[in-house]
């Protein structure tokens, strides 16, 4: 379809609104008897791909200021199972007061504002102190990776520091206490774990005798330095926890705040010279400066079936499913290679959700809202170096619920680009096509306070969608709109 340019002023303005930052061979010429516009359409082709495929089993780039806590199984994507490691801060010159008498009870406090699944499941959370500090120098970024392997930092086969049932729906709240906290702060009534209920307990292969409370009291008699920053806390006296599940399944937990809460008496003088006893409650905080990784586990073997479905693709997080797109660059290349793209434009339409037919699992998953498209071979260094996309190589598509789809309309850029490394260097052994593979993965935004986007990290919650797509003969083609100029000297 050729459309000839009748109006120079008009539709130039229209061809220079597609994109801002066309690329390509040829100079836009403001003159209706130079340029003609044309629209093309090409076909590309997607497929499901596991994550252990896309990184390897490396699991996925997990530095987030989130943890998850909880194991739930679907019928579709298998069982699901998270974990956390977390390190506790000190704040730099922190003391205890003057006239501390005791630190009277501690406990593990996780704040979480939302969760997926069954809130009445019931749970059984174990919490063990690690073996040693974990130093966060920013060169092993493996730390950071949901595949640790956990039983690294902590001795499975010593006494735990704590263990405890619950349940996301704590029925010692009434629904209208949980709904003043909830509409109060965010924050439903948090999961608190009593740290003081066991006598004895590791630090690794040490065993310790009396209560977390006595402990850190003992720490604190011993020096007060142990508690004058984070890392002489971290290295004295605690190194940090691996929290997880040992029994139940059906909820996750997506944890906002984690806080070690000690509840201390000291003695005061009144205004008459008598000494009084009085409490009080001192919060320590797992923050960003201080190490905290989530741990994940999918179902190989259901996720690895759905892979095979050729009909469509699929997403799932955490790190389930993603779909990988293969752009027909070569056919492309061959017609537009000389020609100025001014818009490459597709989408991608999601079908109802999965779990919505599905009998034996009534909590529905939510959508993915956002969609990062990049080149597969570029993804590791993406989110270790914790760049942003920049529609120019990456490309953030939204979720749409009146069109059902995630739109794309500037891939013309990152096609340009690989249209001068077609002319200018030696062809890949796989191939321009096969290279230049991209795939579509689901991510959370860090917006700043005009809501600009300002990073990307994975989406670590439980979402799902099924996509149009496939490949194959079974599988239905995504379309690639294309408009183009063609200077007059190119015809």
């Amino acid at each position: 379809m050729k459309l000839k340019f009748l109006a120079a002023v008009g539709l130039a303005a229209t061809l220079y609104s597609c994109d801002d930052t066309t690329t390509g061979v040829g100079e836009f010429v403001a003159d209706a008897d130079e340029i003609t516009a044309s629209a093309q359409t090409f076909e590309a082709t997607t497929r499901t791909l596991t994550y252990d495929e896309l990184t390897q089993k490396e699991g996925v780039f997990s530095r987030t200021s989130s943890a998850y806590l909880g194991k739930f199984t679907d019928s579709d994507f298998g069982t699901y199972t998270t974990d956390f490691i977390t390190q506790i801060n000190c704040t730099e010159g922190f003391e205890f007061p003057e006239r501390l008498k005791d630190i009277e009870s501690t406990t593990l406090e996780l704040s979480y504002a939302s969760f997926f699944g069954d809130s009445l499941a019931p749970m059984k959370v174990r919490v063990d102190v690690l073996k040693e500090a974990i130093d966060d120098t920013g060169e092993n970024l493996g730390l950071y990776y949901t595949s640790y392997e956990p039983e690294k930092f902590y001795n499975k086969n010593g006494n735990p520091l704590a263990e405890q049932e619950y349940a996301v729906r704590d029925n010692s709240w009434s629904d209208a206490e949980i709904d003043s906290i909830k509409s109060a702060n965010g924050y439903y009534p948090p999961l608190v774990i009593n740290l003081d209920k066991k006598n004895t307990w590791n630090i690794g292969e040490e065993q310790h005798t009396g209560t977390f409370s006595q402990y850190l009291k003992a720490k604190y008699d011993e020096n007060k330095n142990n508690f004058k920053d984070a890392y002489s806390f971290i290295h004295n006296v605690l190194p940090g926890f691996y929290v997880h599940n040992t029994s139940g399944e059906g909820s996750i937990l997506y944890i906002g705040d984690i806080w070690l809460r000690m509840k201390v008496s000291y003695y005061i003088t009144g205004s008459e010279g008598q000494d009084s006893l009085v409490y009080t409650s001192i919060p320590f905080a797992a923050t960003n400066e201080v190490f905290m990784s989530t741990r994940l586990n999918n179902s190989e073997n259901a996720l690895n079936k759905l892979a095979e479905e050729k009909t469509h693709t699929y997403l799932k997080t955490p790190a389930g499913l993603c779909t990988e797109v293969k752009l027909p660059l070569q056919e492309m290349y061959d017609a537009l290679g000389t020609d100025t793209l001014n818009s490459v434009s597709m989408a991608f339409t999601k079908y109802k959700n999965v779990s919505d037919n599905s009998a034996s699992s009534p909590y529905k998953m939510g959508t993915p809202q956002n969609l990062l498209l990049i080149r597969k071979n570029e993804v590791k260094d993406f989110f270790e170096q914790r760049k942003n996309y920049d529609s120019k190589t990456t490309f953030l598509g939204t979720y749409s619920s009146t069109t059902n789809s995630y739109s794309f309309s500037q891939v013309n850029r990152l096609i340009s680009q690989i249209f001068s490394d077609m002319r200018t260097k030696e062809e890949p052994t796989e191939g321009w096509d096969e290279y230049n593979n991209m795939v579509l993965i689901p991510v959370k935004t860090e917006t700043d306070s005009q809501g600009n986007t300002i990073g990307l990290s994975h989406d670590l919650e439980v979402n799902s969608a099924k996509l149009i797509g496939g490949e194959g003969e079974e599988g239905e083609k995504i379309k690639m709109e294309v408009i183009y100029t063609k200077p007059k000297f190119n015809k």
